[in-house]
């Protein structure tokens, strides 16, 4: 559990939550966080934000670049370990480094402080920070072992790029912790997952597929 932050459930039916406060919330679900520490964290990336708020959003994205890249950066695979540390927003936080959703979304958070609107898009399995109000399709990508960097949305191809609500934004988070947790075999934590990704907003195809696969972590436990 967190201390000093709403619990997961709590949020989950907040339509407007934002996706860093709802991603570290579900980081407290698997251990607690100290709201001390994640503030301490975050402090010097918040503080060279803060600036930025009231300048326009190409100038917004400009000064993020720099900023990002500074204190955030996503790793490779091959340099994770096999829990789940770099997948949990508070974790990634205090080291700087951790799989590119959940840097993201730290990055996300940061701005969020800082008084920046920035937002979530995603296409297949890439994620993508960008401004809302910006005309242009200009994006910000967190490549393993790279610095952060804007990019021509229009470069990508013909995949469809899709704003990520906060809830959706943790339904990607929750199926890479279901992955790597049934990869390592790691039951308690993926049953867990499972569990939380039902407390979300789903579909009835996504409710679906989400309770079979609890039913089948299930089974494995028993």
């Amino acid at each position: 559990m967190a201390d000093g932050f709403d619990p997961f459930h709590a949020l989950t039916d907040a339509p407007d939550v934002a996706h860093g406060k709802l991603a570290v919330a579900l980081g407290a679900e698997f251990e607690p966080v100290r709201a001390a520490s994640l503030d301490a964290a975050l402090a010097p990336l918040v503080a060279e934000l803060a600036p930025l708020a009231g300048a326009g959003p190409a100038e917004q994205l400009l000064g993020a670049e720099a900023s990002f890249s500074r204190h955030l950066r996503a790793e490779a695979r091959e340099h994770r370990d096999l829990g789940i540390g770099d997948l949990l927003p508070h974790q990634v936080a205090e080291r700087g480094r951790g799989h590119e959703l959940t840097v993201a979304l730290v990055a996300l958070e940061a701005a969020r402080r800082a008084g920046l609107e920035l937002g979530l898009v995603a296409r297949s399995e890439q994620v993508y920070v960008a401004h809302p109000q910006m005309d242009e399709p200009v994006l910000l990508a967190a490549e393993p072992e790279e610095a952060w960097h804007l990019l021509d949305a229009r470069e990508l191809g013909d995949a469809e790029l899709m704003w990520q609500s906060a809830h959706e934004a943790v339904a990607l988070l929750l199926s890479l912790i279901l992955e790597r947790t049934h990869e390592t075999g790691h039951i308690a934590h993926e049953l867990l997952a499972a569990e939380l990704w039902l407390a979300l907003p789903l579909d009835d195809e996504e409710q679906e597929r989400v309770q079979t696969q609890l039913a089948s972590v299930r089974a494995r436990l028993n």
